[in-house]
């Protein structure tokens, strides 16, 4: 142990069918150091300690601070040094918690094993358990992790977003997954991993819910969100990403918006029908157009 630690119409619709979705209150932010930017809907804020966190919600902790959310359900999940998580709606995670995690470091606990299993999801494997201790380190060429305590499953994600090999992982076991190579698993952390690892994910995450929880702190809105700031999940996985052509389809307004993502169409080709409606109403009046002529031959 390291310690105790489309089209308009369509988006319209199916943004007003998810809005209690993603309005659903999760949990709480109970740390908040050095900078937490938070995308929530189209827009970006500055959140501090205190505000309720809701499915949908894309969290980014500052280089050098920190971010720490506790779950309604005994969850805790802290991000450092840069870390990026995406709190999945249900249809992205298989209808069970989850959370996309992009860079830095991450620890995740659970107070109580109760509850669907949660699901940690990165470019390069999908982690699943109920109730163990751990901690990551994520970049887009591998990931790394060290279960502290209790058991999980861990798969590998292949570059089409799809479900390669998997294997069981126990307390103590250390697994390196990195780009194009099969799950490495070795009984202990590298020394590079405990030396680059946060002095304090050596201790158990300190629980602050019951306190943070009376603030009721409504972050604070800066501006809507740039391609930058959510550029990382429009590019993830298919899984991931699902949903988010819709939600930012209102953006596509702005120059700047637009044009990154006509740059970055390959990486998103979902927004092909909302960057050029007229290719798509062109095909629409040739489909009704022969349903016309196929009646007058009858």
């Amino acid at each position: 142990m390291l310690g105790r630690p489309g089209r308009c119409g369509i988006a319209a619709l199916l943004i007003c069918a998810g809005v209690s979705a993603f309005a659903q209150t999760v949990g709480v932010l109970t740390v908040a150091d050095g900078g937490v930017v938070l995308v929530r809907g189209t827009a970006t804020y500055v959140a501090a300690q205190g505000v309720p966190v809701h499915n949908g919600d894309m969290l980014a902790a500052g280089a050098k601070g920190q971010a720490q959310i506790e779950f309604d359900d005994g969850a805790i999940l802290n991000l450092t040094q840069g870390a990026r998580a995406y709190l999945l709606p249900a249809h992205a995670a298989g209808g069970e918690p989850g959370v996309a995690l992009q860079s830095g470091w991450v620890k995740f606990t659970r107070r109580a094993a109760k509850g669907k299993p949660y699901h940690y999801i990165t470019a390069l494997s999908r982690l699943g358990t109920s109730g163990a201790t751990g901690v990551l380190r994520v970049s887009g060429e591998a990931n790394e992790l060290f279960i502290e305590s209790g058991t999980a499953r861990l798969v590998e994600v292949l570059k089409n977003g799809s479900i390669g090999a998997g294997r069981d992982i126990k307390g103590g076991e250390f697994v390196a997954r990195r780009d194009g190579q099969p799950l490495a698993v070795s009984p202990r952390p590298s020394a590079d991993f405990v030396k680059a690892m946060p002095a304090y994910f050596r201790d158990d995450l300190p629980v602050f819910l019951a306190r943070a929880r009376n603030k009721r702190v409504e972050p604070k809105r800066e501006h809507e969100a740039t391609y930058e700031e959510v550029e990382p999940w429009l590019k993830a996985s298919l899984p991931v990403r699902r949903g988010l052509a819709e939600r930012f389809h209102a953006r596509a307004k702005d120059a700047q918006f637009r044009s990154k993502v006509a740059e970055n169409l390959a990486a998103h080709p979902e927004w092909d029908p909302i960057l050029y409606p007229e290719k798509y109403r062109k095909d629409d009046e040739k489909a009704a157009g022969k349903a016309e002529e196929a009646k007058k031959v009858q």
